[in-house]
């Protein structure tokens, strides 16, 4: 399991991160749902060591650096801009000791229709979907995902969603997810966090928290977190 025990995270006199306590284990699935500015970019910078932060402990009863056991899918992939897409997939291949098998998730992304083009010519859709993919490539234990259903048609978050469910149940990785789109892939969540300024406010199975909250405006959890936050998924 991955333990977050009373993380703090400030720029300058902001602080970002609030007393962040959490459990991630193996072979499940964690939802993080909060507006913009929540900190959940930052927190998810913290557990990979991109970021420092100034009080708390992440620590792992895998063997291993927690950052070694983590990776993240960016918004958007920015380096090697000029090899083409193929070849940085082909070079984390190479460099990566013990990389995935991802022929299916290369077929969902459609590599094969853009894989000639250069990083700095690459969409964002493009090089949001080959930081998807480096992401499972680099093969670990825990995998931090940053709206991976993010501007996906039915057809291809449908598939995406079957996808991880199998990444989780089938090969036991930990997802951990920041996502507003929830609508159609509720069943993926084990668990769900709502954040808010910097901290946890709830958290509890998908299950339990549609059961406490049980007449909501809304249905499923987008209902759950407008009773919880008095927002809409997206800060309306």
């Amino acid at each position: 399991m991955l333990i977050l025990q009373d993380l703090k995270k400030s720029y300058t006199n902001t602080t970002i991160l609030k007393s962040v306590s959490a459990i991630f284990q193996l072979g499940q699935c964690y939802l993080i749902l909060g507006e913009n500015g929540a900190g959940k970019s930052t927190l998810f910078r913290c557990i990979t060591g991109d970021e420092k932060f100034e009080r708390g402990t992440i620590h792992s009863k895998l063997e291993g650096d927690v950052a070694d056991l983590c990776a993240l899918q960016y918004q958007s992939f920015e380096s090697y801009s000029f090899l083409k897409i193929k070849e940085v997939i082909q070079l984390f291949s190479t460099l990566i000791k013990q990389p995935a098998k991802l022929d299916l998730l290369h077929e969902l992304l459609e590599f094969k229709k853009y894989e000639n083009t250069l990083i700095k010519n690459a969409s964002g859709g493009q090089r949001k979907a080959l930081s998807l993919y480096l992401a499972f490539l680099m093969n670990k234990p825990f995998i931090l995902l940053d709206e991976p259903f993010a501007d996906l048609d039915l057809k291809k978050k449908s598939l995406l969603l079957d996808f991880l469910k199998d990444q989780v149940q089938k090969y036991k990785k930990c997802l951990i997810i920041i996502s507003h789109e929830v609508s159609g892939v509720e069943s993926l969540f084990d668990f769900v966090y709502f954040m808010k300024d910097g901290a946890f406010i709830e958290g509890d199975t998908s299950t339990a928290l549609q059961e406490k909250y049980k007449n909501p405006l809304f249905l499923g959890l987008e209902g759950v977190y407008f009773e919880v936050t008095g927002q809409m998924l997206g800060g309306n």
